[in-house]
């Protein structure tokens, strides 16, 4: 049987780049058949959690040009010289522990661990200081979590949506990270 983690990744008091910190934390205890874990933005700290799963869905706000929900299948070449360079540089520049989820997926897959990975989310639309995402992406999650179960449905897990739309709301409106 595949282990199966759902990671959300982000930092909340950037706006919109906390979108994946928030998904998981309202995804937690409605979903069934795979683990949740908010990583925040912990870094190397995250290896020891992702090692022991054979799939990783990512949820994170996704640095692309695109309206609608991104997923993508992530393919980690530990030959990639671009790779290499901006691991290094991301180690280098911000330290073992701010290393961004890509770094840490790299690392992951030079200590010789295979998940497959998939990285899921939406564009971010205001990145600066506030209290909760956008309302633009808000309105998104729905689309997000459909997109998220599209993925999962292969694998027999199960997300009991409404659920956690009542609890993104409530961690959103309870959350207070400045």
């Amino acid at each position: 049987m595949k282990r199966i983690c759902i990671v959300g990744v982000g930092n909340r008091i950037m706006g919109d780049d906390g979108l994946g910190s928030y998904l998981a934390q309202a995804l937690q205890g409605n979903v069934e058949g795979a683990d949740v874990i908010d990583l925040g933005s912990a870094g190397a700290n995250a290896i020891d959690y992702l090692k022991e799963y054979d799939i990783i869905i990512i949820l994170d706000a996704v640095a692309v040009d695109q309206e609608g929900v991104y997923v993508s299948e992530e393919k980690i070449d530990e030959e990639d010289v671009d790779q290499v360079t901006s691991t290094v540089l991301d180690i280098q520049m911000s330290g073992s522990h701010g290393m961004g989820i890509q770094s840490t997926l790299f690392i992951l897959k030079l200590m010789g661990y295979s998940p497959r990975i998939f990285i899921e989310g939406h564009k971010p639309y205001v990145l600066e200081p506030m209290k909760e995402i956008s309302e633009k992406l808000k309105e998104k999650v729905p689309q997000i979590l459909d997109a998220l179960q599209d993925v999962l449905r292969p694998y027999n897990v199960k997300i009991n949506k409404e659920r956690v739309l009542k609890n993104f709301e409530e961690v959103i409106s309870s959350d207070r990270p400045f």
